[in-house]
């Protein structure tokens, strides 16, 4: 479960993306549409999930309670709900960005707590029979009144609320608003946010990507509109979708993969692309670019690229990788004619050293890229051999830091907890275009 004591920095940055994630060309608010995927945060994170919503469909929204899709429908992403315990119903009660109006509420939002004279040291952690109500009455109490409400009576009969010092009320209430009250952030899936979530609830999924190295990945390899980029990932389509999205269907993607088939890129399809996202990607088998790469010059590169075609049996199979399109002749002609301004490899089954080698020839001269591995020691093979041989410069190899910061008025400090050592390790530089044995010559002439 995700720190979840005080809001963070983590909080508040995704709050502020979500409400710039989904813009429409008008620059307004992305509304909730059907066929859309939503990630749905109960009580800060707490628990989340994807739902996809549908007409006529409930979604869940935990402890055996449902909602109709058309409660988030032609809502704006970021939309703040709760589920109201006396009338059962799910209400929508703000968004996340809206600011605050009136003076006097902004100045008590922005106020850190008056400090007191009481100290905590004489109430006990656990106190027993501190609160008056029994359990009885408080179930009694959620048929009558709003969450907001319990917390005030559960507040007033306790015994120790009031010798608690400010901060240590602020805890209490904040403790039992989770318990005692719902409330539902939508999210759009921007691919922060999808790597986040799969990151705390399901690594295994995306080989254990986290979002700050993903950033880096993009911005390493130079990613960006009207490019021409090669992935070769198995992280789920992660980085395949965060990739999509950065250039915003404008250049050409595409997905390299090993072997007959492509991986599995459910991931992917959580994050609302639209069309022309991954119109412009294409799936290319890396020993057909490999081959057609070296056959460049002979005049039956179209004859081969025809020739490793995947079959029409194999287009037909119903996995979810196939509604994105293969690359067809004139496809692996354009990658090979031009190449690749961007490479980024980001797969746990492959040896970096031996890929590298074989595929970046297919990047184009001062091309950009880079490598992501779970461990050091292969990038740093990877690393030798690409200076050695004067393949690429500007070559650096990383280990990302993550460290949450607790963002509250008089109380900001990082988190005694971190993700050190989680992230990865990444290797970047730039390719020249010169291959070792002419490297050598060069090396002679200048001499």
């Amino acid at each position: 479960m995700r720190d979840d004591g005080a809001m963070t920095a983590r909080t508040a940055a995704a709050d502020e993306s979500d409400a710039l994630a989904g813009v429409s060309s008008t620059f307004g608010r992305r509304e909730m549409r059907e066929n859309d995927v939503v990630l749905l945060e109960i009580n800060g994170g707490e628990r989340a999930s994807f739902v996809t919503l549908k007409m006529g469909k409930n979604v869940d929204i935990g402890k055996r309670r449902s909602t109709p899709a058309e409660t988030f429908l032609g809502a704006p992403f970021g939309s703040m709900y709760e589920a109201r315990h006396n009338t059962g119903e799910v209400e929508r009660i703000g968004c996340t960005t809206e600011t605050v109006n009136e003076e006097t509420d902004e100045d008590e939002a922005f106020a850190a707590p008056v400090a007191d004279e009481r100290s905590n040291k004489h109430v006990p952690n656990k106190p027993m029979g501190a609160q008056t109500l029994s359990d009885v009455e408080i179930a009694a109490l959620k048929k009558e009144f709003t969450g907001e409400e319990m917390v005030e009576i559960i507040a007033a009969y306790s015994k120790t609320f009031e010798d608690k010092t400010a901060f240590a009320q602020e805890k209490y209430k904040a403790r039992k608003m989770k318990k005692h009250m719902t409330r539902i952030l939508a999210r759009f899936p921007t691919p922060r946010v999808v790597c986040e979530q799969y990151f705390y609830e399901n690594p295994h999924k995306t080989s254990y990507m986290r979002f700050d190295s993903l950033s880096m990945l993009l911005n390493m390899a130079n990613v960006g509109a009207h490019g021409q980029t090669l992935v070769l990932e198995t992280c789920g389509g992660l980085v395949l979708g965060a990739v999509a999205h950065r250039m915003g269907g404008f250049g050409r993607i595409c997905n390299g993969f090993i072997g007959s088939s492509p991986v599995a890129i459910d991931v992917l399809f959580n994050m609302n692309l639209e069309a022309a996202h991954l119109e412009c990607a294409r799936h290319a088998s890396l020993s057909k670019l490999i081959e057609i790469g070296r056959n460049a010059g002979n005049e039956n590169v179209n004859e081969s690229a025809e020739a490793d075609e995947p079959s029409t049996t194999e287009k037909k199979e119903p996995r979810s990788f196939m509604k994105m399109k293969f690359a067809a002749d004139e496809d692996m002609s354009h990658f090979s004619r031009y190449g690749f301004s961007s490479l980024i490899i980001a797969s746990l089954s492959i040896e970096p050293k031996a890929v590298i080698e074989q595929i970046l020839p297919l990047c184009a001269p001062s091309a950009s890229f880079a490598v992501w591995f779970n461990a050091s020691q292969p990038l740093a093979e990877a690393f030798y051999f690409l200076r050695s041989s004067g393949l690429a410069v500007n070559l650096s190899l990383i280990e990302p830091f993550l460290r949450s910061q607790q963002v509250l008025p008089g109380r900001t400090h990082p988190v005694m907890t971190t993700d050190a050592g989680s992230g990865g390790w990444i290797l970047s530089g730039t390719y020249i275009g010169v291959d070792a044995s002419s490297n050598k010559k060069l090396k002679v002439a200048c001499e």
